[in-house]
């Protein structure tokens, strides 16, 4: 019996001594208290081994996760957005493989990347920091529970009062993502028409023919017309009275619209051949023959004056009266 009770006598001590760290450290004991305590046997000194140490450089830890993680997600999310958005390399290279050299990337091209990216890397940031400093918060058994009702309730209270703010960047941020505008172009808005100046999330910035600046908020804009997209198209019309020659009308304008289109600089921004389309309209004003004209974005404007003027001189020297449409 006297041989067995020193046999057991460390395992009892050592229960002893693992209740009271438990009892000291908690059940989820850190190494760090517990060898403060085994090493003390101060209860005072091993808790506060793990408030200002063990819990600060665990909090330390997670923030420098937090960080190297949302700096890869950043750089990840603008790869994917560049990438996405920029003309694909295998279609470049085959067209320069078929001669096509004077292929350039539109320059706006480059501002609405740029844009999606830093909306895109800004939502990132917000939603990894915002997780890291709720578990932060969580290693020092800080009660999140009120915190996260009083950041709801202040939430609601700013998604009520900025919601006008909220619906202008989304409708923006959709204005950018599907390149329905954008800087130069020129747009119709219903409201206002006129040519692009600047472009955010929050508002489009158009100058009016008549140069006012016109501020519109992005999420005020029910139908964007872009009228600078891949090509533009005008009409000209010939009115001349009721009494005149309509074959004689048709062949001068298809002979005067050839030679306007033929001079090197209508040429370069004529994107196919004029088409005179013929009798648009007869009412009691006269007969209207209509032209149509195809060119580059924006350049429609320049070549229908260009051919009004070689029009009106045409029929001038053939003894036809011109009239002004309208």
């Amino acid at each position: 019996m006297r041989g067995v009770l020193p046999a057991l006598l460390p395992v009892v001590t050592s229960a002893v001594d693992d209740a009271a760290v438990v009892e000291v450290c908690g059940s989820r004991s850190n190494w760090f208290c517990e060898v403060v305590y085994r090493a003390t046997e101060n209860e005072m000194l091993a808790k506060a081994a793990e408030w200002f140490i063990t819990r600060p450089i665990t909090a330390i830890i997670i923030l420098v996760v937090a960080a190297l993680l949302n700096r890869w997600l950043r750089r990840l999310t603008t790869a994917v957005i560049t990438r996405f958005t920029s003309p694909p390399t295998v279609a470049v290279g085959a067209l320069e493989a078929i001669g096509v050299t004077s292929f350039s990337p539109d320059p706006r091209d480059a501002t609405r990347t740029r844009t999606l990216c830093a909306v895109a890397r800004a939502s990132v940031s917000t939603l990894i920091w915002t997780i890291a400093v709720l578990i932060a918060l969580g290693v020092f058994n800080i009660n999140l529970g009120p915190l996260l009702a009083g950041a709801g309730i202040a939430g609601i209270a700013v998604g009520l009062g900025a919601q006008s703010l909220v619906r202008d960047c989304i409708a923006g941020f959709f204005i950018l993502l599907e390149d329905q505008c954008g800087v130069g172009d020129e747009i119709d808005l219903s409201t206002v028409s006129g040519t692009v100046e600047a472009l955010t999330l929050r508002s489009t910035q158009v100058r009016s023919a008549d140069g006012t600046l016109w501020h519109v908020p992005n999420g005020a804009i029910l139908r964007i017309g872009n009228q600078s997209r891949n090509w533009a198209q005008t009409n000209v019309d010939v009115l001349v009275g009721l009494d005149a020659d309509v074959e004689r009308v048709t062949a001068i304008a298809e002979r005067t619209a050839a030679e306007v289109c033929a001079t090197d600089d209508i040429a370069a921004v004529m994107l196919r051949e004029p088409q005179v389309l013929g009798v648009e309209k007869v009412d009691q004003t006269g007969v209207v023959v209509r032209v149509t004209v195809r060119t580059q974005p924006g350049k429609q404007a320049g070549v229908a004056r260009v051919l009004r003027a070689a029009l009106k001189r045409a029929l001038d020297d053939d003894g036809i009266v011109y009239r002004a449409p309208g």
